[in-house]
């Protein structure tokens, strides 16, 4: 099985698997984008080593002893409840992420192939499938998952099939406490999460140049 893990972790990290060892470092710097840690570690429970908490992976040692052979499941999540506050001296704690489309991976089916279920409800799913570039579309909900994450850290220790985002009649992404915006341009996906701090209250009233961030997009 390690060889196996080896074999799977050389693709991400660029590095042959002869060479890995349990100091190895395979977190996010290692492997260059949030998508492709997340695509190892859906591959890695396609053979058979399910890791939920890919915060505390930093080197390749920590692998043992942090899987299990059980499927992942993918809740059946409506919305996800508020995040808990920060304290902050801020009006205002916001994250902002980029993500290249083409670095999803292709499918002919998104509802079995593991990144997907790792990573995004049955809602998220069929609201993605149903829009004219599903895998944009998948890209930005993946992009503001990050940009939640990097606005509130507290929300690092859930999968991301558990940071469920919401739509409005009109579209528009929703999260508890949180304004979200999604873009895309030339294959790129950019998402911002922005939320008032904890002595400002759930909800930031934004104003002036700061109404950029109420801005949304529907895919």
């Amino acid at each position: 099985m390690e060889e196996k893990v080896k074999e799977i972790v050389s693709t991400f990290i660029k590095l042959p698997a002869e060479q890995i060892g349990p100091a190895t470092p395979i977190d996010r710097r290692a492997v260059k984008s949030s998508i492709m840690l997340h695509r190892m570690y859906a591959k890695l429970a396609e053979a058979g080593l399910v890791i939920t908490d890919y915060a505390s992976i930093k080197i390749f040692g920590d692998l043992q002893g942090n899987g299990s052979a059980t499927a992942l499941s993918t809740p059946d999540i409506q919305y996800a409840p508020p995040a808990a506050a920060e304290t902050s001296d801020e009006p205002l704690t916001m994250g902002i992420d980029i993500e290249s489309v083409n670095s999803l991976p292709q499918t002919a089916d998104f509802r079995r192939d593991e990144f997907y279920k790792q990573n995004f409800t049955p809602q998220e799913m069929a609201w993605c499938i149903l829009q004219p570039e599903p895998v944009e579309s998948f890209a930005g909900l993946f992009a503001v998952k990050e940009a939640l994450i990097k606005a509130d850290n507290s929300l690092r220790e859930k999968p991301f099939n558990q940071i469920a985002i919401g739509r409005s009649p009109q579209g528009r992404p929703l999260y508890p406490g949180f304004t979200l915006s999604i873009a895309h341009s030339n294959g790129t996906a950019v998402a911002v999460a922005a939320r008032a701090a904890a002595n400002a209250g759930n909800t930031p009233t934004l104003t002036g140049p700061s109404t950029i961030l109420s801005l949304w997009h529907a895919k």
